[in-house]
């Protein structure tokens, strides 16, 4: 008897803007998931990576959706719709993100980066959540650390992206909790957030090339936008350290380093927002969003530092006052030379 199809009530949606060598191993860890009615949606930001056996994103697709349909025949669970889409030219991670929201299809949506995995039984604990109190957001357990040779996992000493609320929050004191009281992350990962809300958040973004801080931007209005918030300590994440653009890899090229400029894309939306909404937004609120943006410029200055290569150090320097402003960028740097 072939299994009935339903309708997803999660969009697993997985980003992909560079090379692929760990989406096998993401997609095994979909392909596990025990919850009945999901999709996955994955959009390529014009990628041209191949994992460390030649095969291409779209290959690697292919095989995890056969063994995904195994997997589940096995467990007399409905087959899981695997849907690639693929931008022509690169846009960035915002209009990734953007693109993923418009070709999901279900009430629920949860973030999944290429390089990371979700741990066994993190869909149906996150639903169950959702459901037991109508949440916008359920926000679930994270473990930072890395692979070793033999593919097991190896937990950090610290999680410094897993900051978590075990808690019920409703209101604005979603936001106010999240800006001012830095009590949870603005990751997208590792949280189910209905669909809506990024529907609404996108309302306020315009077109923005951006590969930096996107989660800062999207959960800014996401969670000004959510009634209800509930951490849970189930473990659904495992977040892998040392392998996205933050990572401290020496910079090459301007065309990489552009990337890591675009974080100021992120404060300018936000900042054009508040003008415009200045009754919305509190005088805490407002201070707080200040030292962020400063934070952000510090660590792009940092990172222009540490890893850019000698020869391009002038080239990038003036490449990141184009993005944040000369005068910004002044400032900053005299109190980072004290």
């Amino acid at each position: 008897m072939v299994n009935k199809k339903i309708s997803p009530q999660i969009s697993v949606c997985i980003p992909l803007y560079d090379t692929e060598p760990f989406l096998a191993q993401c997609l095994h860890s979909v392909a596990v998931q025990d919850f009945a009615n999901f999709e996955v949606v994955i959009v390529s930001d014009a990628s041209r990576g191949r994992d460390d056996k030649g095969w291409t994103a779209k290959k690697i697709l292919r095989h995890a959706k056969r063994e995904c349909d195994k997997l589940r025949k096995e467990k007399g669970l409905p087959p899981v719709d695997f849907n690639f889409f693929e931008h022509s030219e690169n846009r960035g991670l915002i209009e990734v993100r953007r693109t993923l929201c418009s070709k999901a299809r279900a009430p629920y949506m949860t973030q999944l980066d290429s390089d990371d995995q979700l741990e066994e039984g993190a869909l149906s604990a996150m639903y169950q959540t959702a459901l037991s109190g109508d949440y916008d957001i359920v926000h679930g357990t994270s473990v930072a650390g890395y692979f070793s040779s033999d593919d097991s996992f190896v937990p950090a000493n610290e999680n410094r992206y897993g900051k978590i609320v075990y808690d019920e929050i409703t209101g604005h004191d979603i936001f106010h909790r999240w800006l001012v009281g830095a009590e949870f992350t603005a990751n997208t990962w590792g949280k189910l957030i209905k669909r809506e809300l990024w529907l609404r958040a996108y309302e306020n973004v315009p077109y923005t090339e951006c590969n930096m801080a996107d989660d800062v931007l999207l959960f800014f209005f996401i969670a000004q936008y959510a009634k209800s918030y509930k951490g849970i300590e189930k473990k659904v994440y495992r977040y892998r350290i040392n392998s996205g653009m933050s990572s401290g890899r020496k910079i090459d090229s301007l065309s990489k380093w552009k990337m890591i400029c675009t974080t100021a894309s992120v404060f300018t939306v936000i900042s054009q927002w508040c003008e415009n909404h200045q009754n919305e937004i509190q005088s805490d609120e407002l201070n707080q969003l200040r030292k962020m943006t400063s934070y952000y410029l510090g660590n792009n200055i940092k990172q222009m530092r540490e890893t850019v290569i000698p020869e391009l150090q002038q080239q990038a320097h003036e490449l990141l006052c184009e993005y944040w402003g000369e005068s910004f960028v002044n400032r900053v740097e005299e109190k980072l030379n004290k």
